[in-house]
């Protein structure tokens, strides 16, 4: 074989291998996939948080705390005699009657004397016989009479320290406090030993921020924990600035009632007589302004403004709709809705 022949075989088999590598590199190469079209998300695919539109009653009112307090208390204390304690018949938070023993002093020595001075008046009383029997004179007889009567005014001078001895109540009421005294202690004239209080008119003051809205015998609820009572209103700012007047005319600066008038106060009194353990406690005092019944009534952060018109979102055929709505009575969280809504209706919260 010649160099010429060799050399033409070499380019042919060069160009064959080209080509055959050319067309091998074809089938490397992916095939052009298809787009595809975004997934349609339909409203109905949405999930809603909804509340059920409920019939209900709904009140706008005015809700005050204030301390149940006494009108009338009574410090009791021994007024004309000392002595140690003897005993106590009854404990703080105990009803007492009028005339009931509070608490007495210790007598030993006094029913001693007072034993001792019957004693006395009944040997007066037999001098008195004796000389008249004896056929004494007639200033014999009025001279020992005279001392019987001395005898038996001290005698009833003993029994009234025995009778002041006991510490009474004054009233029917409840005993509202006891000195850190007990029994064998010593006790001044003139100290306060217990207080009783009248749990006849007791009283609310209140200090709300509608001051204006609370009239002069005007009926409200007091509630003292889950326990509701009759109230009604017995003073208020501007009746206490004629009621201050009054007295003022009158040159009577002393209030009968007990009670220690205050500016920018409502005072609330119960109608009716409460627990006596009420007295100190808190309650509430309600006056209710407005209310309706069987209404329907949302929340309302539901109730939205679009365009200047209210509508509320409803859940209707598994839409979001918006409804347009009419309101009544509306409080800080609640309104009462007149039109546009109907019982059962499914409202949107989210």
């Amino acid at each position: 074989m010649n160099a010429k022949g060799f050399l033409k075989r070499s380019a042919a088999a060069v160009v064959c291998a080209a080509v055959s590598i050319a067309c091998a590199g074809c089938y490397l190469l992916p095939d052009e996939e298809e787009v595809l079209e975004a997934p349609e998300v339909k409203a109905s695919d949405v999930s809603y948080t909804t509340v059920t539109a409920k019939k209900r009653d709904l009140e706008k009112k005015i809700v005050t705390t204030g301390t149940v307090t006494a009108e009338r208390q009574y410090p009791l204390s021994y007024e004309k005699q000392s002595g140690t304690i003897n005993k106590f018949y009854v404990r703080v938070g105990d009803e007492v009657k009028k005339g009931d023993i509070i608490c007495d002093i210790d007598t030993y020595e006094l029913d001693y004397q007072i034993e001792q001075q019957e004693l006395y008046v009944e040997k007066a009383k037999l001098n008195v016989q004796m000389i008249y029997e004896s056929g004494g004179t007639q200033a014999q007889i009025d001279s020992a009479y005279v001392d019987q009567q001395l005898q038996e005014k001290e005698l009833d001078k003993l029994k009234a320290q025995k009778v002041g001895s006991e510490l009474v109540s004054p009233i029917d009421g409840i005993v509202s406090n006891i000195a850190d005294i007990r029994a064998g202690d010593y006790v001044n004239s003139g100290q306060t030993v217990a207080t009783v209080i009248d749990t006849g008119a007791l009283y609310i003051p209140i200090k709300p921020n509608e001051l204006t809205q609370f009239k002069m015998d005007m009926d409200l609820q007091i509630r003292i924990n889950d326990d509701y009572y009759d109230g009604t209103v017995f003073m208020t700012p501007e009746a206490l600035v004629d009621y201050q007047a009054e007295k003022a005319d009158d040159h009577n600066d002393v209030d009968d009632t007990g009670i220690a008038y205050e500016a920018e106060t409502v005072y609330v009194r119960f109608k009716n007589t409460p627990p006596a353990e009420a007295v100190g406690q808190l309650a509430d005092t309600i006056l209710v302004l407005e209310s309706v019944t069987d209404a329907i009534v949302i929340s309302n952060n539901l109730i939205k403004t679009v365009d200047g018109e209210k509508v509320v979102y409803v859940l209707k055929n598994g839409e979001k709709t918006a409804v347009p709505v009419e309101t009544g009575l509306s409080t800080a969280s609640q309104t009462e809705v007149i039109s546009g809504l109907n019982e059962g209706d499914e409202i949107i919260i989210r």
